[in-house]
């Protein structure tokens, strides 16, 4: 179990490096489960836990600031006790929390440790310490081994009957307020997203996406598909003038 549990950790620390740095989309719970799966030596049920938090995640995603709950995190260690137990349905039952966990543990690694480290990088790039800069960001990459490695390998190698025991000594007042923090760096995150609208000429198609997502009811599926057809639509339109030039 130690070599398992050792591995599994291994491809959770690549998993956040890959959404920090390349985002090749091995974070996603629909690549973890199967990859864990057959580190545990179950694929079947590696895909089907994998499949199942992808889908519960699907919407959970960063904007600007704000801190989604951790779909990498969640998948490892469902798809793990998943494997040990033989039992899908509990592993999936505690797949929130421990999403909720990783979000936990990301809002504290971006809101201090990571702006703790690019304050010491600033202060060695005014003095012109490159190997500062690049020592900083060696070590943010290193601490995913911390905040996420160490975390996924205590839980699959000591089992779910540990998590739950860990889970269940966490205070919920502590829970709550990381939960209405995230929540208002979301309000945050927007308005920083906001703010990258330069062009006041999109600012329609935003109207329109605002929309339908407040009034239409419609969800992530719907509006991506108006999107794509306002793109089309506004390239398309773009392309018209540029070729007609004068007539219009």
């Amino acid at each position: 179990m130690f070599i398992k549990a050792l591995l599994v950790a291994l491809w959770t620390t690549w998993g956040f490096i890959d959404e920090h740095t390349l985002q090749l989309q091995t974070t996603r719970a629909i690549i973890t489960g199967p990859v864990v799966g057959l580190i545990m030596g179950d694929l079947q049920m590696g895909l089907y836990v994998g499949a199942t938090v992808e889908l519960m995640f699907l919407a959970a995603v960063f904007v600007g600031t704000a801190v989604a709950p951790d779909v990498t995190l969640s998948a490892a260690i469902a798809t793990a006790l998943a494997c040990i137990s033989g039992n899908s349905e509990v592993a999936i039952a505690s797949a929130v929390l421990l999403a909720v966990i990783g979000q936990t543990m990301s809002t504290i690694q971006f809101s201090f440790v990571n702006v703790a480290i690019l304050h010491w990088a600033e202060a060695g790039n005014k003095k012109g310490d490159i190997n500062r800069v690049k020592a900083a960001t060696y070590i943010a990459l290193a601490l995913d081994a911390l905040f996420y490695g160490v975390p996924t390998f205590l839980a699959v190698y000591y089992g779910g009957d540990a998590v739950n025991a860990v889970i269940s000594k966490i205070p919920e007042t502590l829970l709550a307020g990381l939960g209405n923090g995230g929540g208002m760096l979301a309000a945050v995150g927007f308005g920083m997203l906001l703010t990258t609208i330069k062009n006041k000429a999109l600012w329609p198609y935003f109207a329109v996406g605002y929309v339908a997502a407040a009034y239409l009811g419609l969800g992530n599926v719907g509006i991506a598909v108006i999107a794509v057809i306002c793109t089309f639509l506004h390239n398309y339109f773009l392309g018209l003038i540029e070729a007609k030039g004068d007539e219009f």
